[in-house]
């Protein structure tokens, strides 16, 4: 999480080096120091084409895992992530870039990211929303440190030197960390599976043979729904679905992608664009990748705070009451913000809140579906954000263009922002009361 998200959440500072190098030129025939007049930066397709892929391949890759491995996926990741940054440092032309930067890392990212995503759930049923804040605030902990990090490797080395750093740093990094990953093992599961069950028989039994009155039995039924929400857990879910074709026919699941492909577009186009932003309003390009960075930063503390507040409250309640502050931060903080203190203000309550978007998809498929084919789960809701992760970020780029590059032009990716955020927020509703009417139920 560290190294491969990391580095796409530390995107805005490449999108400000490209918008300098590339803006209004040639996607197909500009180089580097010669550019031609065009009405939209094609810098922006860099960007737009290593999300897109990066989703494409968490479905493929969850596919993968199941047939080779964790470990051997990894690397394969590893391999890619570093060959596509190293790459990109030799290329001149925009179109290079999309290749090199967009497509081989953006596979190389998606591989790793389902992965490391879906690792903590297997080992453990207790206290998830905790363990997996605690492993994807290692994405914010990439951003707080790789922006700033990119930004000195740029202005040391050149932009072509940062990126082949990066590059080998990637590639020998996450190779190393691929020696050791792996699922649960399926004994451990079963044994934990059968102890379970054979505790639910047997106080179920104790249960219909006692004469103790309807106290104990009252207690016993407490002991035994939790064995097996243990077990439900892993399995079944709030849904009991046991395929794939089942969880595409469930209502449930497709609340839940709609709301990811939006709020998953919104979060990248803020990362991507703050530090353009920050330029925009007057500030220097250190503050920009400053406030680009506390915004990373922020993330670490909500993925682990956020996480330890929905393993007490409910997983989809806090997804809910998360976007809920995401979109009223970027309408009331961010648009009006002219100041360099305010964009920080926004930068850390929209990472606190934002980031946590990545630890509840898990979560959420969990709380739905069951700990079973996960993965492949997780990986299904990969194909929707290909096409809104792409597109949002060339949206937001014509909103600004047309507009002018001005005050106004940035102000209107701040309310579009706002605005892909309240609908996320809408359909993370719907989807609370499809699973349940209550509002103090824990869900």
């Amino acid at each position: 999480m560290f190294l491969a998200p990391g580095i796409t959440n530390s995107y805005g500072i490449f999108e400000e080096e490209y918008e300098n190098l590339y803006s209004n030129s040639n996607s197909t025939t500009s180089t580097i120091g010669s550019p031609t007049k065009s009405s939209l930066s094609p810098a922006i397709a860099i960007g737009a084409v290593h999300l897109g892929t990066n989703y494409l391949f968490t479905t493929i890759a969850g596919v993968l895992c199941e047939r080779i491995g964790m470990g051997l996926t990894t690397f394969i990741g590893a391999l890619l992530v570093g060959a596509g940054m190293f790459a990109a440092g030799f290329c001149t032309k925009v179109w290079q870039l999309v290749l090199a930067q967009g497509v081989l890392a953006g596979a190389g990212i998606g591989t790793i990211f389902i992965i490391v995503s879906t690792i903590p759930t297997s080992w453990f049923s207790k206290n998830q929303g905790f363990l997996i804040g605690v492993v994807h605030s290692g994405s914010g902990v990439g951003g707080l440190v790789l922006a700033p990090l990119t930004r000195f490797l740029i202005n040391r080395y050149s932009l072509s030197g940062a990126l082949k750093i990066l590059g080998l740093i990637l590639a020998v990094g996450i190779a190393l960390v691929s020696l050791g990953m792996a699922t649960k093992p399926d004994e451990l599961i079963d044994r934990e599976d059968e102890d379970n069950i054979d505790m639910v028989a047997s106080l179920e039994d104790v249960c219909s043979n006692s004469d103790g009155g309807s106290s104990r039995c009252a207690s016993v039924n407490k002991v035994t729904s939790l064995a097996k929400k243990r077990m439900s857990v892993r399995s079944f879910g709030v849904r009991d679905v046991h395929s794939t074709k089942g969880v595409l026919k469930s209502q449930e699941f497709w609340y839940l992608n709609i709301a990811v492909m939006l709020a998953e577009a919104s979060f990248y186009v803020v990362l991507f664009f703050l530090p353009v932003y920050s330029i925009g309003i007057g500030l220097t390009s250190e503050q920009g990748a400053l406030i680009a960075g506390v915004a990373n930063g922020a993330t670490i503390i909500g993925r682990i705070t956020i996480g330890y507040i929905a393993d007490l409250s409910g997983n989809i309640n806090m997804f809910l009451i998360t976007h809920v502050f995401v979109t009223l931060s970027c309408f009331f903080l961010w648009f009006p913000a002219k100041s360099f203190i305010i964009m920080i203000v926004f930068a850390c309550t929209f990472g606190l809140f934002a980031g946590s978007l990545t630890p509840m998809v898990p979560l959420c498929s969990v709380t739905l579906f069951g700990q079973n084919g996960l993965a492949n789960n997780v990986g299904l809701l990969g194909i929707g954000m290909v096409l809104t992760t792409s597109g949002a970020p060339v949206i937001a780029r014509l909103f600004y263009e047309k507009l002018g590059q001005n005050g106004a032009g940035y102000g209107t990716v701040a309310l579009f922002c706002g605005g892909v955020y309240f609908l996320a927020t809408l359909s993370i509703l719907a989807l609370r009361i499809c699973v349940s009417r209550n509002p103090w139920a824990k869900i």
